[in-house]
């Protein structure tokens, strides 16, 4: 067996499930597994959120190192629950790289949850935390436009910018552009409530509790990285916010 491409397989899997959102101590821990079941021997790996690092030695005495960049960040609890069963698969039915290989690929070509499910998730989200902290039926409905509209904008700018924070500040400032200007005709009655709706589609909570979450694990280095990732993310949504109520004058 090529165990460089083997090991390389491993990282794939591993990759794609922090990218998912999963913890670290739960990656580190599934690629000491799939290591394991192939025979290998003395496996370390290190990870934080924008990097992993894998030291093992093969059945035949080699010692092999792979570094794996991560650069993304795409939290989707569907693909992570797939991979976690092709974790454990791989640990019980020990597969050859070539079949590794097709069974990822077919996790990773999975059919994605449909796109309406994702507005109608934000828009009751949205609409609920609007009504939810004494906003009135109407201000619900105008969260739901924003919602639709802050949906759209983010789908829109993930094809063309990486730089999460970016993207955070961009949309908070046309979000907040867009709840001003409905209640300034009418469609609306509280712009702090309707703003208070789009914000918690953007606040960070997974980023937060999985950065709590690796602290307690003892994964330090991750949860602080994730922690200062979330704060910054928080800053920037406050900052679009408050830029976009500055400079119209409008006010809660």
């Amino acid at each position: 067996m090529d165990y460089d491409k083997l090991l390389q397989a491993i990282l794939d899997v591993a990759e794609e499930m922090l990218v998912c959102g999963a913890e670290v101590a739960r990656v580190e821990d599934s690629i000491n597994r799939m290591c394991d079941a192939y025979g290998c021997d003395r496996t370390n790996a290190f990870i934080i959120t924008s990097n992993i690092q894998v030291t093992t030695e093969a059945p035949d005495g080699k010692i092999l190192t792979q570094i794996r960049r991560i650069v993304r960040n795409d939290t989707n609890f569907d693909r992570l629950d797939y991979l976690n069963d092709l974790s454990r698969y791989i640990c019980t039915n020990k597969p050859s790289v070539e079949e590794l290989v097709v069974k990822y690929e077919e996790v990773m070509g999975r059919k994605p949850l449909p796109m309406w499910l994702e507005y109608a998730g934000a828009i009751l989200a949205a609409s609920s935390f609007c009504v939810f902290f004494g906003g009135s039926w109407i201000d619900g409905m105008a969260t739901a436009v924003l919602a639709a509209i802050i949906t759209v904008l983010t789908r829109f700018l993930s094809r063309f910018e990486e730089n999460q924070l970016a993207k955070t500040f961009v949309t908070s400032l046309v979000a907040g552009f867009v709840a001003i200007v409905m209640v300034g005709l009418g469609f609306g009655q509280h712009t702090d409530k309707i703003m208070i709706g789009g914000i918690m589609l953007l606040i960070p909570g997974i980023a937060l509790t999985n950065s709590v979450r690796d602290m307690l694990t003892g994964d330090m280095v991750s949860g602080l990285f994730r922690l200062l990732n979330a704060l910054l993310t928080a800053v920037c949504i406050a900052v679009g916010f408050a830029l976009a109520i500055i400079l119209t004058g409008g006010g809660a």
